[in-house]
């Protein structure tokens, strides 16, 4: 009995459905083909946290607690996502711990270069943050179509009302700005 008062309810199909969105956002093949993100582990995982600041920035903007505890589920279904893809590229069960402490702090760091810069809609910071972070370091074309993206992709969800994400709708732009 007691250990059901700690279980997580699986009950609410929203965050999962959510995440679902963002993954299968992230694995759009535009990005690896068109975009010039490096088709990795690494760029992966990049763009899955990309999708992920998006969406948390769109629901941190809402003053909702049910706001608020979504976006904390769809996290905590990242992170347990983090932890079975560890594990399933081999990753020994003594360092999944480490390497997902890294994971997430990389995507804090996604938070730190994109959400203010989100906020100011500056394509040309958004270029410069999608550079250092996606590309090298290396400025041109591909940076600049993701600045795009990233802006449309803001503007998109933020259009969303709260009872699209409440009920597990979530719409991202398709990735083919030019």
């Amino acid at each position: 009995m007691i250990l059901n008062l700690f279980a997580k309810s699986t009950a609410n199909p929203v965050p999962q459905q959510l995440y679902g969105a963002v993954m299968a956002q992230s694995r759009n093949s535009a990005f690896y083909t068109n975009f010039g993100i490096a088709d990795t582990v690494t760029g992966r995982f990049d763009m899955l946290s990309l999708h992920m600041v998006l969406l948390a920035r769109r629901l941190a903007g809402e003053r909702d607690a049910l706001a608020q505890d979504l976006s904390q589920a769809v996290f905590d279904a990242f992170t347990a996502n983090l932890d079975d893809g560890l594990r399933a590229i081999g990753i020994g069960d003594n360092s999944v711990p480490k390497r997902k402490k890294a994971l997430v702090h990389g995507y804090y760091a996604l938070i730190e270069a994109f959400v203010a810069a989100l906020a100011t809609e500056n394509s040309d910071l958004l270029a410069k943050r999608a550079a250092q972070r996606f590309f090298s370091g290396k400025d041109g074309p591909d940076a600049v179509k993701m600045a795009r993206y990233m802006l449309a992709a803001a503007k998109r969800l933020d259009a969303q009302p709260l009872a699209a994400f409440l009920s597990g709708v979530l719409e991202f732009p398709a990735p083919d700005l030019h």
